[in-house]
């Protein structure tokens, strides 16, 4: 039942990265790759358009992580409360923003929260590349200074940042800036789209070398790290397909439809969370030699029904699902800058 509970969790974390990405890209592209209020506008009513109740999957990760595996919960909010609350300021923050731009888009001094927006957007993604990172490198421990020593995630005295979170943070960028470029470019068509497949050529050139040193780097964070891989050799296709995504990607100025980017990009994002998932099962934090990590069968599993809660919990669930749909189809389609 753990490994059950393990894939749901995995699953609603990563619904909820696969559609805020969407928007968090998106405000990247704000900007980073807009010139002009026209090429602004259309990004934002292409934003605009987005799933609109994200959030509830990552409530719904949170309130599971609680019941179903509270150490692991316990353990990453003790060690990463600092980050978990720098994210949730900036993501409010973000909302914010956000809502002042629609409101002030004619206003001169928009352009400094145009700066704001689009930067809150990038810290947002740093943050989650980070955190993620960290459960993978495993060493997640008390009073970790900002940077590991002698930079090295091997070291006995893990930080926050080193070469390997690094590289993961940078690859995370990626992706998640290919999903916003895509999405836009699917609502977008035009000038703004032509200009938009031109940097998700450039990118996922980028992307596929970053891959490459990534895949190779965490060999050397863990040796174990393939293990799933070489019991089960066929789960190999999810890395390729993420090449091949990547090497679809390139091809983007030849496609005829717009959609071809914001279905690459999705893709590439799916396959990416299914490595992620079988690299890190059975651990939700990875061991290393100065930690002992935390695996599903070790953390003190709790089933629902030890809390009555199993009937709460699917009701809840549905309740969430029905609202997300009323909520996209409200929205859908919707902007204020018309």
């Amino acid at each position: 039942m753990e490994t059950v509970w393990f894939i749901i969790l995995g699953v609603l974390l990563g619904v909820y990265i696969l559609l805020d990405g969407y928007e968090l890209g998106g405000g990247m592209v704000y900007l980073f790759f807009t010139e002009n209020d026209e090429e602004k506008k259309k990004v934002l009513k292409s934003i605009r358009s987005i799933w609109d109740a994200n959030e509830v999957w990552l409530i719904a990760f949170a309130v599971l992580s609680y019941l179903i595996f509270p150490e692991f919960f316990q353990t990453v909010y003790n060690h990463l409360k600092g980050l978990i609350y720098v994210f949730i300021f900036v993501f409010v923050l973000n909302i914010l923003l956000q809502n002042l731009i629609y409101a002030l888009f004619d206003k001169g001094f928009r352009k400094y929260l145009d700066v704001l927006y689009g930067l809150a957007n990038f810290v947002l993604v740093g943050l989650l590349g980070l955190i993620i990172a960290l459960l993978i490198r495993g060493g997640i421990v008390e009073d970790m200074p900002l940077w590991s020593e002698k930079f090295s995630p091997l070291t006995r005295r893990p930080g926050f940042l080193d070469w390997f979170t690094m590289i993961f943070i940078v690859f995370f960028y990626i992706v998640i800036l290919l999903q916003g470029l895509g999405w836009i470019v699917h609502k977008a068509s035009g000038a703004l789209g032509r200009k938009l497949k031109f940097k998700i050529k450039k990118l996922a050139w980028i992307g596929m070398v970053v891959l490459i040193l990534l895949v190779a780097v965490m060999y050397f964070v863990h040796t174990d790290m393939y293990r799933n891989f070489y019991v089960y050799p066929v789960l190999f296709i999810f890395p390729v397909l993420m090449l091949s995504s990547l090497s679809a990607l390139v091809l983007i100025r030849t496609y005829q439809k717009d959609n071809k980017g914001f279905l690459l990009a999705t893709n590439l994002f799916i396959y990416f969370w299914i490595g992620l998932m079988i690299i890190s099962y059975p651990y939700l934090i990875h061991p290393t030699a100065y930690h002992s990590g935390i695996s599903v069968f070790e953390t003190g599993f709790h089933p629902l029904k030890e809390y009555n809660l199993q009937w709460w919990v699917i009701g809840i669930a549905l309740s969430l699902l029905i609202y997300s749909i009323l909520i996209h189809k409200y929205y859908k389609g919707k902007g204020m800058l018309e």
